[in-house]
């Protein structure tokens, strides 16, 4: 199994409906928003993001595009808007993979 499928059965198996991620970026930090976990299926998983209407759902293959780049967002080498340029839900995705580092 590659880095990215480890990443993903772990996040599988320890995001829980209901839990609360703090929302953070890489420039700022923590934000003062939550976003919660609203399911996780084996090919996505949905957030319901603090003032917005309805849930999000981001497709596995966002993440993994993300992840493909992770290090170098966190590493400062790469925008946010480059991000964004990979998925429109990139937001929610940096504060997933910022909470699992911490879990893991």
């Amino acid at each position: 199994m590659d880095e990215f499928g480890i990443v993903w059965k772990n996040l599988q198996t320890s995001l829980k409906q209901g839990a609360e991620i703090k929302n953070w970026n890489t420039y700022n930090g923590y934000l003062g928003d939550n976003l919660t976990i609203d399911y996780v299926d084996p090919n996505y998983i949905s957030v319901d993001p603090p003032r917005v209407w309805d849930t999000r759902v981001i497709p596995k293959e966002d993440f993994e595009q993300v992840w493909n780049v992770w290090e170098d967002y966190k590493a400062l080498r790469l925008k946010r808007n480059d991000l964004r340029d990979l998925t429109n839900l990139s937001k929610y995705i940096i504060s997933i993979f910022h909470w699992y580092e911490k879990e893991y």
